[in-house]
């Protein structure tokens, strides 16, 4: 952990506040967003390095790991709900981190609750998402849904039993639906991201578009704290697939997440 970061998470167990009439509904993500998250030049990703230090959490490595493996591939599974804002956060870092090795599609828009702490975060839904990559294979399981009328969080994914035993043994859970926390990525089994990368209430007040459209510039301080948590998932993505693609690997924003964490690709 870098600083003395406050892991910031939303626990699947907690009770929902009640209020009404808050569902939001997924629109499809302008292209031109899409464009500018999946399209952050490297010189970006170099000067932000690994963020602000203080404002950005560090992932825990646990090298001794068995490697988690899809269909022959390292596999990177998220744990999120379309409610939490601490989701919505880290969703910018995971679709600009992942878009550097693969290709998204199907993503939507979405928005953090508007009755939780850090209301209507900008962000996106993975609800209908799907991912492909000649490194990795990535799980971004949507585990509960927004807000409904009635203020409760609807279970809209049910992990499979693997995913389970994942969440018990690396998320603090119980393996239930309701345990552990979220957000949570889980990369390869060998490097574990618990709680937001950082704070959501950088966030507020600013539009999807806004945010997107900074991405370029590392000197804006939302941007930084964006790309330092990218550059430590692309650097977990690195050590799980044997430094490929070198184009990213070997990268000065990417090769300084690594070091500061002590990892070297496999």
């Amino acid at each position: 952990m870098i600083g003395g970061v406050l892991v910031a998470v939303s626990r699947l167990s907690s009770t929902p506040p009640t209020a009404t009439g808050i569902e939001y509904t997924p629109r499809p993500v302008p292209a031109r967003v899409l464009h500018e998250i999946t399209h952050v030049p490297t010189s970006a990703y170099g000067a932000a390095g690994t963020g602000v230090a203080g404002a950005v959490n560090a992932p825990t490595v646990d090298a001794s790991n068995q490697v988690l493996t899809e269909n022959g591939k390292p596999e990177v599974l998220y744990l999120s709900g379309d409610f939490c804002p601490y989701c919505a956060a880290e969703r910018w870092a995971i679709i600009a981190s992942l878009s550097r090795f693969g290709t998204f599609t199907g993503r939507e828009t979405m928005q953090s609750s508007p009755i939780d702490a850090y209301p209507r975060t900008p962000t996106f839904d993975f609800s209908a998402a799907m991912y492909s990559s000649p490194y990795v294979t990535a799980s971004l399981l949507e585990l509960y849904g927004q807000e409904t009328a009635t203020g409760s969080h609807p279970v809209i994914n049910t992990p499979t039993k693997a995913e389970l035993d994942l969440i018990k043994a690396f998320d603090g859970g119980t393996g239930g639906a309701e345990s552990g926390s979220i957000p949570f990525s889980d990369w390869g089994n060998k490097v574990l991201f618990s709680g937001a990368s950082y704070n959501p209430g950088v966030l507020q007040g600013l539009s999807r578009t806004a945010i997107a459209a900074a991405l370029h510039d590392p000197s804006n301080p939302v941007t930084k704290l964006i790309l330092g948590s990218s550059n430590y998932m692309s650097a977990a993505v690195c050590f799980i697939d044997g430094g490929r693609p070198g184009a990213v690997c070997g990268t000065s924003g990417v090769r300084a997440a690594a070091g500061a964490l002590g990892l070297a690709s496999t």
